[in-house]
């Protein structure tokens, strides 16, 4: 019973102590004086030193141009290779699949190639073929060691 009467109490006077701290701060606050931008007092001069409001704009400008450049570009040249990549798909040609299976063509449909592996023949979707074994695949890794495998 003590025990509960003492947190209680403990509880009331934290309470308080919050409100007291809260009515201290809301009374600091109404009686501080409203700076302007820039830090000035009430009254004063904004300062002369501010940058101009149009450079907000140019700099959104920028990242804007920058994207494009960087980012967006370069991805959309590299689906249109692709695509002609996988368009000028013909038996015989050795490729590198996306999951990094090694084959040759056998026989190509609108969205299926058919590869041979060696003892096995798998069908994968024609997007899945991900580069031509000669030359540098979209993984540069598997580009760097298929030569090796022959």
């Amino acid at each position: 019973m003590q025990i509960i009467k003492n947190s209680q109490s403990l509880i009331l006077r934290s309470l308080s102590f919050c409100a007291a701290s809260l009515s201290t701060f809301a009374l600091a606050q109404s009686e501080a004086p409203v700076l302007q931008p820039g830090g000035a007092a009430p009254g004063a001069a904004p300062a002369s030193g501010a940058p101009a409001p149009w450079l907000n704009f140019v700099l959104l400008g920028g990242m804007v141009v920058f994207m494009y450049l960087f980012v967006i570009r370069p991805n959309s040249k590299r689906q249109k290779e692709h695509k002609t990549f996988l368009e000028s798909l013909i038996p015989g040609k050795e490729v590198v699949t996306s999951s990094g299976l090694i084959g040759k063509i056998i026989s190509v449909s609108d969205t299926v190639v058919t590869i041979d592996l060696g003892n096995t023949t798998v069908r994968v979707l024609k997007s899945a073929v991900s580069g031509e074994l000669g030359k540098s695949a979209t993984n540069p890794s598997t580009a760097a060691v298929a030569p090796s495998l022959k």
